[in-house]
């Protein structure tokens, strides 16, 4: 690791061979070059291997992996924690777009702000679309509702913290610079016993709260890829290998590690949140056999 060497950007890869030479050279215009990357590949079947092993070799920042075996997402992220030696680390999507700003702004606030173990930029959603004459594909950015629509800053004590996070269910913070030894204690990929449980992002968001504040740096920018067409969340988790029993009850395994992990007041505390997210999700498995039936009937392709 290079003394000037600050930040570590991790990018868990599979099949991404349409975005990831374009990813990396963005990265290269940002204004902050103090960092490192490291490219995890989980067994890709495309020309993903080939592409960052050019790239690797182009820029000497880059450290690639290659595993030939497809492990999983939780998996992959775990691995690349585990390599990270610098002060800050970010997980990057191979899809994902940041202001040219992103890193230096963030890592600013950070180095300022010792209360914060996390910040990223304001987040807004895009899709591509492909011109049918020409083939070229075009960004469409999708306009926010309010303006902390998809991540939040979350301050006052550690119950405030939270009793707001929970109410606010989004995963996009993970995405955050963060302070790599409170990323690291809160990474929640690397507890195999709770592999099967959906939304492990957020799980990993509430437990970095214990060691501090989630900052939302409004000079800054991070642009998540959303599908145009509609998707199933259990055609999703079922690529992912999650079992029937995972998918069925998955807020029910969210609550019994909240239990555990924050303890029987503060489970009490939030019930009415936990209990809303029981609710919530199913809805969404009866919506989601409602429409697998719906199109079984009229002939369609199914979900899953």
């Amino acid at each position: 690791m290079s003394f000037n060497e600050r930040i570590t950007i991790g990018i868990p890869v599979y099949n991404s061979e349409k975005f990831i030479r374009k990813h990396i050279e963005s990265i290269f215009l940002q204004t902050n070059q103090q960092f490192r990357i490291i490219i995890s590949n989980n067994g890709s079947t495309d020309n993903t291997s080939e592409i960052c092993e050019e790239l690797s070799k182009t820029y000497d920042k880059i450290t690639f992996f290659n595993h030939e075996k497809n492990r999983g997402a939780y998996w992959n992220f775990n691995f690349i924690l585990e390599q990270v030696k610098t002060e800050y680390f970010v997980m990057a999507a191979p899809d994902d777009i940041w202001s040219k700003n992103f890193l230096e702004s963030n890592t600013n606030i950070l180095d300022k702000c010792k209360d914060f173990v996390g910040s990223i930029g304001n987040c807004s959603v895009f899709t591509r679309e492909k011109n049918t004459e020409n083939n070229e594909i075009k960004i469409k950015h999708l306009e926010n509702h309010n303006k902390f629509q998809y991540v939040h800053p979350v301050e006052g004590n550690f119950e405030e913290r939270i009793k707001f996070y929970l109410n606010f269910n989004m995963g996009a913070q993970y995405y955050s610079v963060f302070r790599t030894k409170d990323i690291q204690y809160a990474n929640f990929f690397n507890d195999k016993k709770n592999y099967g449980m959906w939304q492990a992002d957020l799980a990993t968001i509430l437990k970095i709260l214990k060691k501090g504040k989630l900052n939302v740096d409004t000079n800054s920018s991070f642009y998540k890829e959303v599908s145009s067409t509609s998707n199933s969340i259990i055609g999703y988790m079922r690529k992912m290998n999650f079992s029937g029993i995972d998918i069925i009850f998955s807020k029910i395994i969210f609550c019994n590690w909240f239990l555990r992990e924050f303890g029987f007041r503060m489970y009490f505390q939030n019930l009415g949140s936990l209990t809303r997210y029981n609710l919530a999700w199913g809805n969404t498995i009866c919506g989601e056999i409602l429409r697998m039936i719906k199109r079984s009937i009229s002939g369609k392709g199914k979900y899953w």
